[in-house]
């Protein structure tokens, strides 16, 4: 039961949980709304939908695990008594977990493929696993590694976005319809697959700012096993610049959402940028600035979440007074 309850803190619950309210929100917040809005139907059921999430979150907790299975060394320096691999489940378990999470997304994306017959969309969810365990074995260590992280993020809500466009262009093309009519449907697909493209883009910008706040907690480990992140090349005072840039662009970019957004929901786009994400941004910068410890960086971590909830909620708001 012991190891139960440590491999279950492993899994990062409430990250996964992110994942899924993503993809939801991506489905029937931006997707749904739109083709409704065109006089259009989704295409994609549930059992799709289903599978897509699915393969999404396994994929996702695989990134977990095997990023545990490569970091044993660096937490038994950072981390020597409250590290959970190699202390209460070793890191065979670890890397049995992974193949087990990993095959079920890729059984799981294989499925939803075949049922789309849109079999390069597989290959999608193949990339992005290799991709977790390049980061994971080796990239996190430069100081580029974030942006590895990042395109993994932006993908979980253009992923969902890109097979519901797929189901929608099989279904009229199956209605034979005419070529200024397929026209006219590629440009509004791809206007839907703009608009989850920024979503995850903004997400990303986000995820990069936590990825380097741990490069910033976990530096006495990374420094021992001779990594090269971007604290230990430059210091902690460049990685805190590059964090703020990263902060203000994120920020500008949920404003200029938000600001877009007036035409749906009038002046409560504006109003919800201004005291929910606007005000997060600026404590988070103070937060960071002060950050010494530990504690410190958890905290700005726990912002940054908190951002990446409120962006959902957006969503979601905005996909109710979009129809």
């Amino acid at each position: 039961m012991k190891i139960l309850n440590n491999i279950i803190k492993l899994t990062r619950l409430p990250l996964l949980l992110l994942v899924v309210a993503i993809q939801l929100v991506t489905h029937y917040c931006i997707v749904e709304p739109m083709v409704k809005h065109a006089d259009g139907e989704v295409q994609m059921g549930t059992l799709p939908l289903t599978l897509c999430v699915l393969a999404t979150v396994f994929t996702a907790l695989g990134g977990f695990f095997v990023n545990d299975y490569f970091d044993v060394k660096i937490d038994r320096i950072n981390r020597p008594i409250t590290r959970i691999v190699d202390l209460f489940v070793s890191r065979d378990t670890i890397f049995n977990l992974y193949i087990g999470v990993t095959t079920v997304a890729v059984v799981s994306a294989g499925v939803l493929s075949y049922i789309a017959s849109a079999f390069d969309y597989f290959f999608i969810f193949v990339a992005v696993v290799g991709l977790l365990w390049f980061y994971s074995s080796s990239y996190k260590r430069t100081p580029w590694g974030s942006l590895l992280l990042a395109v993994a993020v932006a993908m979980i809500p253009v992923i969902v976005c890109m097979y519901d466009n797929w189901f929608i262009l099989m279904h009229e093309v199956s209605m034979l319809i005419g070529q200024e009519s397929m026209v006219a449907l590629t440009a509004f697909l791809n206007n839907i697959l703009t608009k989850a493209v920024v979503f995850g883009v903004l997400l990303a910008a986000w995820i990069i700012v936590v990825d380097i706040i741990r490069a910033m907690i976990e530096e006495k480990g990374e420094r021992e096993m001779e990594c090269h992140s971007l604290p230990i090349v430059y210091g902690h005072t460049v990685a805190k610049v590059v964090c703020y840039v990263v902060i203000a662009l994120a920020a500008v970019g949920c404003g200029k959402v938000a600001l877009e957004s007036t035409a749906y929901l009038s002046t409560k786009a504006i109003n919800y940028f201004l005291f929910t994400i606007a005000p997060l941004s600026i404590g988070l910068c103070f937060q960071l600035k002060k950050s010494k410890i530990r504690l410190d960086y958890m905290i700005c971590t726990g912002i940054i979440y908190a951002v990446a909830i409120f962006m959902i909620v957006f969503v979601m708001f905005l996909g109710y007074y979009y129809e």
